[in-house]
């Protein structure tokens, strides 16, 4: 059974064709087809909207990582059709990710967390960041997460 957002994206991938919307029609049939691989890999997995954001989320990282690497190399140019594609498709399915937690509310949840736990030792800081990711996946970026865990802990 398909989930919510695999239903969406199947909407809006034709949406995207009648459209001629080229940017959006790969960056769809990208997701879909990753999610079809992790659906065929193991016997048993179900399709959830938590799987599709993670494939989304995956791919849109891969895409910035891919940017980063062309700039690095100083390969980037605002004329360089790849890079524009790339940008454009990371940039057109972030409106399928849900909102992560701003600054504020993460260092609110990290000091519930460090409070609960009782740490104090810049020792425990991958214990605390693991706990935060562990129970808030997917709500908060990571490397906020360990900057702001560090900070605390004094690290």
């Amino acid at each position: 059974m398909a989930c919510n957002l695999e239903n969406q994206l199947t909407e809006e991938l034709k949406n995207t064709m009648r459209s001629g919307d080229k940017v959006g029609t790969m960056a769809i049939r990208m997701v879909r087809t990753e999610v079809m691989k992790r659906r065929t890999a193991k016997a048993g997995v179900e399709v959830t909207d938590e799987l599709v954001v993670e494939v989304i989320r995956s791919y849109v990282k891969q895409l910035q990582g891919s940017v980063e690497e062309y700039a690095v190399r100083g390969v980037l140019a605002a004329d360089d059709d790849n890079v524009a594609q790339m940008v454009a498709e990371a940039s057109y399915l972030q409106k399928f990710m849900p909102q992560l937690m701003g600054e504020a509310e993460t260092a609110a949840v990290i000091d519930q967390v460090l409070a609960t736990q009782g740490a104090v030792d810049a020792k425990m800081a991958g214990k605390i960041t693991g706990l935060v990711m562990k129970d808030y996946k997917g709500k908060v970026d990571s490397a906020l997460v360990n900057k702001l865990v560090r900070a605390k802990l004094g690290v």
